[in-house]
């Protein structure tokens, strides 16, 4: 560790908020260099090392939509729940030896040393990982400018967008470049591509998946999803993936539960068992979308289930709430490089290294989308005092207690996922200020409030896909899911 200066001192005492006057510098040089032997002590940790993994850049041909930024082939053994499944991987997700850039030239050198848990989990029950998937700058998406390297294209029509930030997820599956693709959700980044590309996407409970080498955007919003093309692969990815991490404490006292069993052989028979509560609060978008999803729950109550109104309390709160805590969070997270103060989970300190000196060499390198959500968390810091981020936890319990109470006598809630169709990359920038509450008004209260929740595909508006929602109790994946496959299995069958 380096010497300190006086100067060292006083913006050290300022930062903390400190009478200046009170302030011995010498004396505290002198108390800094003695605690810095102690805590150099941690240098003599041993580090990992990446182990040799060959990638390559893709192949334009071959990935005509931009869903790869990275691709490589790495395979473990030929037994497990994802055994002869092909997997794409966020680039925000580690995989040791493969950059990961998180979609930003400011991590285009970035190597991680140790693959995340998920990525591990993957490798171990089956799975073929072949390659980082396209994504926004930092996982801030809906806007051309945040695809800094490839601008990943909607397969279902090339001029539309893929849906952010795991756009290069949804496209791989869709375009069936693999069968399962791991994507992130702080407040729909995994219903969103899922819903304009139309397939699934499933976001679990909150603290079912580990984190552990994922580089966040909010900790209390955050999850690691997956998109497929069947119910039955989102269920096996997930059934690889969940469970405790000793390394990610959100994990502590996650339970399992039996998600491929919910979802293999069901029939649309199995709808007479289901009671699906809709909330008004999630309509009121794109009329046609509306109608699409409405149809769609009719379909379901002519299959069997019973269906009813219900009303989401404080709903009203559950955006202000999301987009208080998380600019807040995802400031202060890329402000510590990548080290999380607020949960005790291990921290990459090759990532905070990276992080560190990307900011102080190549700022220039951040895009402007990037830059004006991490000018607006430190407003939110520096003007109130964190006033808001205190209240915005008040509203999330508040909202969080809205959806208990929907849920009562339900199994789940569903409305649409997305409130539009997949907008044109040219002129309909769906997260402009003054459209990204709507944008998100009906996949980010659910981060929020930490229930799981899968986008499905439910029909067509001017020829682009419209996703349908399904939201259940909080650790009831296997019924989400299972209300999923059963969807599935009606729309099979017209």
């Amino acid at each position: 560790m380096s010497g300190i200066e006086p100067e060292d001192v006083r913006k050290y005492a300022k930062r903390a908020r400190l009478d200046q006057s009170r302030i011995d510098r010498d004396d505290q040089i002198t108390a800094i260099e003695a605690q810095d032997d102690l805590v150099s002590k941690l240098d003599e940790l041993d580090s990992p090392s990446a182990p040799d993994r060959e990638y390559w850049d893709p192949d334009e041909t071959e990935d005509p939509y931009a869903a790869f930024l990275t691709r490589c082939d790495l395979h473990r053994t030929d037994d497990g729940v994802l055994a002869g499944r092909t997997v794409a991987v966020k680039d925000n997700i580690a995989v040791a030896g493969v950059p990961m850039t998180c979609g930003s030239p400011l991590l285009t050198d970035h190597v991680p040393d140790e693959d995340a848990t998920v990525v591990e989990r993957l490798l171990d029950t089956g799975g073929r990982i072949v390659g980082k998937a396209n994504m926004d700058e930092f996982a801030l998406g809906g806007d051309a400018d945040a695809m800094r390297f490839r601008l990943a294209r909607n397969p279902n029509d090339p001029d539309h967008q893929p849906g952010g930030s795991s756009a290069g997820s949804g496209v791989a599956v869709a375009n069936d470049q693999v069968d399962v693709a791991l994507g992130t959700d702080t407040g729909g980044s995994v219903r969103f591509p899922a819903s304009f590309c139309g397939v699934v996407g499933f976001k679990p409970s909150r603290g079912l998946v580990p984190l552990t080498g994922f580089v966040q955007f909010s900790k209390l919003n955050d999850e690691i999803g997956v998109l497929s093309n069947a119910v039955e692969d989102a269920a096996r990815a997930l059934a690889a993936m969940a469970g405790p991490d000793s390394r990610d404490d959100a994990t502590r006292g996650a339970t399992t539960g039996a998600y491929v069993d919910a979802v293999r052989d069901v029939d649309g028979a199995a709808a007479g068992d289901l009671t699906v509560g809709v909330p008004d609060e999630l309509f009121g978008g794109d009329p046609a979308v509306d109608e699409t999803v409405r149809h769609a729950i009719d379909e379901l109550a002519g299959a069997g289930a019973t269906v009813r109104e219900v009303s989401i309390r404080h709903f009203a709160y559950a955006i202000p709430a999301w987009w208080a805590i998380a600019m807040t969070e995802v400031a202060a997270y890329v402000a510590s490089n990548g080290v999380n103060y607020w949960q005790r989970s291990e921290s990459s300190t090759e990532l905070a290294v990276a992080m560190a000196e990307a900011f102080e060499e190549r700022p220039g390198e951040l895009g402007e989308y990037t830059a004006d959500v991490l000018i607006y968390g430190h407003h939110l810091m520096e003007q109130y005092g964190n006033e808001y981020y205190a209240r915005a936890q008040r509203a999330r319990e508040l909202v969080t207690d809205g959806v208990d109470t929907a849920l009562d006598g339900v199994d789940v809630l569903a409305g649409p996922t997305t409130p539009m169709v997949a907008p044109a990359w040219d002129g309909e920038n769906y997260l402009e200020d003054d459209t990204l509450d709507e944008a998100v008004r009906t996949t980010g209260p659910f981060n929020l409030t930490g229930h799981p929740a899968v986008s499905v595909p439910c029909g067509e508006s001017d020829g682009l896909p419209v996703g349908l929602q399904f939201v259940g109790a909080r650790d009831d994946d296997v019924g989400v899911l299972r209300t999923a496959a059963i969807w599935e299995a009606i729309r099979e069958s017209t």
